[in-house]
């Protein structure tokens, strides 16, 4: 293993054990979806406060999963706030392309998110590492769809 493998690990490991933005957001105006990884049983619950311009102010999670998708979570909620709308979508298929294709993106920087990469190679783990961001794409789809 190199060292940089093992850094990538230490780091899922950290953000798993030490899940950031693990909280309910309470509010009229939260948006949340409750998302299940038929899978694998991995639930979660995510939450998204918008501000009037269309950007994350706050975004949690609550739930309970294997490793990598809690820390997929944690990542996400970090890399996620204060982003666009269209930011958090162009986050979303970068790390969609990365997981699935084993393709990185060079102008978009996933953060501690890239520290999952290796889990392209692990097909049965694609919707653990990618479980949070299609609840956010769900949370999303029906924020405009009711808007």
């Amino acid at each position: 293993m190199t060292i940089l493998e093992q850094l990538y690990r230490q780091l899922v490991i950290d953000h798993s054990k030490k899940r950031r933005n693990h909280r309910k957001i309470e509010g009229d105006t939260v948006l949340q979806k409750h998302y299940k990884n038929p899978t694998c049983g991995d639930v979660m619950t995510l939450f998204i406060q918008l501000s009037d311009k269309k950007v994350i102010e706050d975004i949690s999670f609550v739930g309970e999963g294997c490793s990598i998708s809690m820390a997929s979570a944690s990542m996400m909620t970090e890399l996620l706030k204060g982003a666009s709308l269209k930011a958090a979508s162009q986050f979303r298929h970068a790390m969609e392309q990365m997981i699935r294709e084993g393709e990185i993106q060079e102008d978009i920087d996933l953060g501690d998110a890239l520290a999952l990469e290796g889990v392209h190679q692990l097909k049965a783990r694609h919707n653990c590492a990618l479980m949070t961001w299609q609840a956010l794409d769900r949370t999303l789809a029906d924020y405009e769809e009711y808007k």
